[in-house]
């Protein structure tokens, strides 16, 4: 299910672009914690919160005292005063935009006239979508409740993987990245990163389907889960996951009819989308997502995530999520779109510049951590090879489409921060001239409204 988009006060771009997110993002809507209320103006949301007391006494003992006025012995023993307020912080940390600039040349003469509207809508459907699911994954998944991610660039001490992440979408790989605090609201102030602890578990690769008693019984420990109902869990896996529950079905079911069905009609199609399975045992709703979508964490030898952490951390590994149980209330997702600026070029050019801006972020409800379970791989696996080389697979894809500057020859729809320029250049910034001319040629003078290259 969708969920609603908020109108009040929206114009109908902003609903439009929201709405998009919200039916493209296999994580928008995915997630129905409600601990916090968002506030785009605010830098930090403060949920207070109170520690009850275990005292509890037999009302029997309400005697009145021996001189009448001294009071009962059931008076003596209250406790004295309200419990302290304790708060729960949370911080709005996530802002992000892109712009461009459209020349009226490059309108008049392009073959796709709505060129401005297809561009954000390219852009919204892979940048937008990628940075906005991938970093929520990464948020959650690390226990983000207050904090700034920001990309590590080439003079941190310790640089990011990926070159150049601060200029692309969120890659979902925490060794890219690191938390930092946020300037305060009070004066002088500053909000520390803090965050909910994420303790992980290997998928069995003997047994993959006792990975799921396992994480049953391990719910069913938490004080919660009795307060929710069945329909509250779920299993985000990845096509080539839901491939293994599927042979270990067949192989536990073998010579029975219903195993034979599942070899013969057992589909794994769609990257994204309910699974096949539907539910497995334990309640376990199966929802699949793209393997580029999953991030990786650092963690201890107890498979505790430790967000802090980079590649220079003693005792911490970078690991591979490959699927994520989880309540759908333990997480609480966010998206505000800003209505498009724009501006004319008036006296300075023929075009237009445009700038969008947006806001999104996801928390880990720290009082339902317990109910993110992040799901790894052994190591050297055997039954669930498959998926460990669906994830190289589409890691192979992804380096090939980020260093491609063009449409072809790979079609993943990716790209670095930059592509390639339309020609002639000068319709690119320093809008100097052109390389692009035949020298063959005998005229060599070019050039339109913009520029003249000779």
């Amino acid at each position: 299910m969708v969920a609603p988009v908020q109108k009040d006060n929206l114009t109908d771009y902003q609903v439009a672009l929201a709405t998009y997110l919200r039916i493209t993002s296999p994580i928008a809507g995915m997630f129905t914690g409600s601990e916090i209320k968002p506030n785009p103006m605010a830098r930090s949301i403060k949920v207070p919160d109170i520690r009850v007391d275990d005292y509890i006494v037999d009302a029997d003992i309400s005697r009145i005292g021996a001189d009448h006025y001294s009071g009962s012995e059931f008076t003596s023993e209250w406790k004295n005063g309200v419990p302290p307020i304790f708060w729960r912080e949370y911080s709005m940390s996530r802002h992000r935009s892109f712009g461009f600039t459209v020349f009226e040349e490059q309108l008049r003469y392009s073959p796709i006239k709505n060129i401005v509207q297809e561009y954000t809508g390219r852009k919204m459907q892979t940048t937008v979508l990628r940075d906005h699911d991938k970093y929520c994954l990464l948020a959650a998944v690390s226990g983000h409740m207050t904090g700034k991610l920001v990309p590590r660039t080439a003079s941190d001490t310790v640089g990011p993987q990926t070159a150049g992440v601060h200029r692309i979408a969120n890659t979902g790989n925490a060794a890219d990245y690191k938390w930092i605090a946020e300037p305060g609201e009070d004066y002088d102030n500053q909000i520390q990163p803090s965050f909910a602890t994420i303790k992980g578990m290997y998928i069995d690769d003997a047994d993959p389907l006792s990975t799921l008693d396992a994480l049953t019984l391990l719910f069913s420990d938490n004080w919660f889960d009795s307060n929710f109902g069945n329909s509250e869990r779920f299993l985000l896996i990845t096509s080539a996951m839901e491939l293994v529950f599927i042979n270990a079905l067949i192989d536990a079911g073998a010579g029975t009819e219903s195993a034979f069905k599942l070899l013969r009609d057992g589909d794994i199609s769609g990257a994204q989308a309910a699974g096949y399975l539907g539910t497995l045992k334990g309640s376990w709703k199966l929802v699949k997502i793209h393997p580029e979508f999953m991030p990786k964490v650092f963690t201890d030898v107890n498979l505790v995530v430790d967000p802090v952490a980079d590649t220079t951390t003693v005792g911490r590994t970078l690991r591979q999520v490959v699927a994520l149980a989880a309540y759908k209330n333990a997480i609480q997702t966010y998206e505000h779109f800003s209505e498009r600026r724009q501006q004319d070029g008036g006296t300075r050019f023929k075009g237009t510049e445009y700038v969008q801006d947006f806001s999104y972020d996801c928390w880990a409800i720290d009082q339902l951590s317990e109910g993110i379970v992040p799901l790894f791989l052994p190591a050297s696996p055997t039954n669930l090879a498959v998926v460990d080389t669906s994830f190289t697979n589409v890691a192979a894809m992804v380096a090939a489409a980020r260093a491609q500057t063009n449409v072809g020859p790979e079609t993943y729809p990716l790209s670095g921060a930059d592509t390639a320029i339309s020609r002639p250049e000068w319709f690119h910034s320093p809008y100097t001239g052109t390389t692009n001319l035949d020298a063959a040629l005998p005229i060599q003078e070019t050039g339109d409204v913009a520029h003249n290259e000779v």
